[in-house]
């Protein structure tokens, strides 16, 4: 007597929530069942398996099994051989992963919430025939980094005049609500509306897309608008530039060295005393 499709997998899911270490293999757990479907399942041809995420955002590896039939697609981290999902179960007690499939779709994609660096490495998307189908997926993780536009790491503006500045985050996808850029100005932070603090007068605007973009501007810059400018993403590396406010033809850092006198010295007034005295007598 056979049994059922949805019976069998249920044995299956049971027989791994009822204790099973995930870490023994992946071939412990994902048995092959018998199947009632005449056509061998095959994987599309178009994925994408090799995914770059940067840390912080929400990364999710699709895989898109054709005639899946009433067979199962589980999730296998390579490097560890866990089996993190069979199906819509999911089994691991990071809650960062999730396995997410829509009824009568033939894609089953892994996500994976607040990437990490250590999630980066080989995953595998397994189906259970008999032998046993899988689809490698290379994950490459990395922080995000600041750019600011510009070959000169020095910026040069006359007192007066205009000032912009345009910071680049390669920040990836999913993470739109918790990027954020602040400006520095000498290690201290820039009013975004430019009404207080040593950036009076500057403004910043942001443009989100698939490189979050924050462009400061000052109308007149001032004297006080001289110094190292940092971008800092609140995900990623920061970057920095030097900018000189001038007031003519010298910058302002220049500008506030004046010249002093250097007194002459005690041992050589005396010296001089007595070669004027020993001079005066020899007449």
């Amino acid at each position: 007597m056979c049994e059922s499709p949805n019976l069998i997998r249920s044995l299956v899911v049971a027989n791994i929530l009822a204790g099973i270490n995930p870490g023994l293999g992946v071939y412990q757990h994902i048995r092959n069942t018998a199947s009632y479907s005449s056509v061998k399942p095959t994987f599309h041809k178009e994925l994408h398996t090799n995914v770059s995420a940067v840390i912080g955002q929400t990364t999710h590896l699709l895989c898109t099994v054709e005639n899946i039939g009433d067979r199962t697609v589980s999730w296998i981290r390579k490097s560890d051989l866990h089996v993190l999902a069979s199906g819509t179960h999911t089994f691991t007690r990071d809650r960062r992963i999730s396995s997410l499939h829509l009824p009568n779709s033939e894609s089953w994609s892994l996500q994976i919430k607040y990437t990490q660096l250590k999630d980066g490495g080989e995953y595998q998307c397994q189906v259970n025939t008999e032998p046993k189908i899988s689809l490698p997926f290379h994950l490459f993780v990395e922080e995000a980094k600041a750019e600011i536009q510009g070959k000169d790491r020095e910026v040069i503006v006359k007192q007066g005049s205009s000032l912009e500045l345009r910071c680049l985050v390669n920040k990836g996808e999913g993470v739109h609500e918790s990027t954020a850029v602040f400006w520095y100005l000498n290690s201290r932070v820039l009013d975004w509306m430019g009404q207080t603090g040593p950036g009076k007068g500057a403004k910043v605007m942001e443009k989100n897309g698939h490189k979050f973009e924050s462009i400061l501007r000052i109308n007149k810059a001032r004297l006080e608008h001289d110094g190292i400018y940092t971008c800092g993403p609140t995900l990623g590396k920061e970057d920095t530039v030097r900018v000189h406010v001038i007031d003519g033809e010298k910058p302002a850092a220049m500008q506030s060295n004046q010249a002093v006198s250097t007194p002459f010295p005690t041992e050589m007034t005396g010296l001089v005393s007595l070669v004027c005295i020993h001079f005066a007598r020899s007449f």
